[in-house]
């Protein structure tokens, strides 16, 4: 379920694809750039990203989003879905992230038909903690106009949350991390569901999200 809001007119549903913004994810625009909303049972938080020309791709099963000439997804995965013994085995967020590294990769790998050679880097995101940023080279026989694939992930509370784009021959390596890691130094985690209306209108008013 998806929706997109503009908090900056009048008419605030400019796009719908679900009938309760509650549960299910939201992009509230900004001036700015959005502020995309994930309101799931477990797992509630904001990211504030940056563009001039944001809106989901059409993509049934994932949260894609294109901002300005960048790709952007934006999964969460349950660490009882690729760790179950986590915490029996009292497994630390760096622990947890490189299990997820290696499922994530595997699935991508299986899905590609190809063995995936993985570049990964521990990073520390301040008040978010440790992260998680890894990325692999796309098969050269896949002849894709994205060149890497580039993620970064980050533990919260029972999931990790995942942010993934890509370098092109127009995006840098570079380009992309960084745009990666800004966008995921705005993860706001709510222990409640997020009220989308009352938020909406509070950025319609001027408030910082």
């Amino acid at each position: 379920m998806f929706f997109v809001v503009n908090a900056t007119q009048t008419n605030s549903l400019v796009y719908c694809v679900a009938v309760q913004p509650e549960d299910g994810s939201v992009l509230i625009k900004t001036d700015d750039g959005a502020l995309f909303v994930w309101n799931n049972e477990g797992l509630h938080f904001t990211l504030a990203i940056k563009g001039n020309d944001i809106k989901p791709m059409d993509d049934p099963e994932h949260i894609f989003l294109a901002v300005d000439s960048r790709t952007l997804q934006i999964q969460a995965a349950a660490i009882s879905e690729f760790a179950p013994d986590a915490k029996a085995r009292k497994l630390d967020d760096k622990a947890v992230l490189a299990a997820h590294r290696e499922w994530e990769s595997k699935f991508i790998g299986e899905l590609l038909k190809s063995k995936l050679t993985l570049h990964s880097f521990s990073v520390n995101m301040s008040a978010l903690g440790s992260a998680s940023l890894w990325e692999f080279d796309m098969p050269s026989e896949l002849h894709a106009e994205a060149k890497t694939q580039i993620y970064v992930t980050v533990v919260r509370g029972d999931y990790v949350v995942m942010l993934n784009s890509e370098s092109t021959t127009t995006i840098t390596e570079a380009e992309a991390r960084k745009f990666l890691l800004d966008t995921m130094a705005t993860l706001k985690i709510s222990d409640t569901p997020i009220d989308v209306q009352k938020l909406s209108e509070a950025i319609r008013a001027g408030q910082k999200p």
